[in-house]
């Protein structure tokens, strides 16, 4: 087996990072966390969408250039709300009850 990209205990990769675990060609670098590469709390590890292949999102920290460009977040659906329709016009504001 390969040794892991990221060795040393000074190096600045997070803790969780495949490339303390793994070498090189064995995981995929993102420019930044996003939802094409979720987090899996069962093994601490993150992963690509359309396959089990680690991912690391911290290029920076690795010193490398990242393999994929993560897309911009997803925008929350928003629900608009009716207006309320005012009947009978500005003279119904002076009507004597």
């Amino acid at each position: 087996m390969s040794e892991p990209f990221a060795q040393g205990e000074d190096h600045p990769a997070c803790g969780i990072c495949p490339s303390k675990r793994l070498p090189r060609e064995k995981f995929i670098v993102y420019s930044r966390p996003s939802w094409e590469c979720p987090f899996d709390p069962a093994d601490g590890l993150r992963y690509t969408l359309e396959g089990r292949t680690p991912t690391c999102v911290h290029p920076h920290k690795l010193g490398v250039e990242p393999d994929r460009i993560a897309p911009p977040p997803r925008e929350p659906a928003v629900e608009v709300e009716a207006t309320p329709v005012r009947r009978g016009g500005w003279r119904s504001l002076f009507r004597v009850r």
